[in-house]
């Protein structure tokens, strides 16, 4: 996602929908205005994916702190350094069982993953293939679309943050949702840029004029 990505869905949401249109004016004009992600280098990917299982059920302070924990013992995190590296080890960084779990499972699994491909597939094909993985569902999955791979047009309709979102700028209820689908349908292609709005909006407390 570039500027120049923002300045066309800028002027596509001005067309579909006065709020969206509203949001993205208002993130790309204040002082804290988001971050627009950039597509990772594939050796990153699973790094990252370890980022994401470590980061899950647990507050985002004490994810940084395990995260900081496994990165200083392994130094570059990849299969290979999870797979050799004894369990106790990984247990000593704060990792739960279970996470610890997935990720040495995982660590045997990334060979038979086709991410060198990933910059070619379609997005469902690529949640298709991260959700067979341990510990990788549809939400991780989507997370890793929009700010790892920088996908332009993937939305996360589980996500609790959205939802909130949608319901606080467009007065939406839970049950308006063939409302919610045609709003999100509506701002095609450029539905990652519409969540980060959303996120963006809601974190900083804008209120429509």
């Amino acid at each position: 996602m570039t500027k120049k990505h923002c300045l066309a869905a800028l002027a596509h949401f001005k067309q579909c929908d006065p709020i969206m249109f509203m949001l993205l004016s208002h993130c790309l004009t204040t002082a804290n205005a988001f971050r627009l992600p950039k597509p990772a280098k594939p050796e990153a990917y699973f790094e990252e994916i370890v980022n994401a299982i470590i980061g899950q059920q647990i507050s985002t302070k004490a994810a940084n702190a395990v995260r900081s924990r496994v990165h200083a013992l392994l130094k570059t995190i990849t299969p290979n350094s999870i797979k050799t590296t004894p369990a106790i080890t990984l247990r000593g960084c704060g990792l739960s069982p279970q996470k610890l779990s997935y990720l040495k499972q995982n660590a045997l699994l990334w060979p038979t993953v086709p991410y060198y491909d990933f910059v070619q597939l379609p997005d469902e094909a690529i949640i298709a293939e991260l959700t067979k993985l341990y510990g990788v569902g549809r939400w991780t999955a989507e997370m890793f679309c929009i700010f790892t791979l920088a996908r332009p047009d993937v939305f996360s309709y589980g996500d609790l943050g959205l939802k909130q979102s949608l319901y606080q700028y467009y007065n939406y209820r839970p049950h308006y949702i063939r409302k919610i689908n045609s709003t999100i349908e509506s701002w095609s292609p450029y539905r990652s840029l519409a969540a980060l709005v959303l996120w963006q909006a809601r974190d900083t407390g804008f209120v429509l004029p």
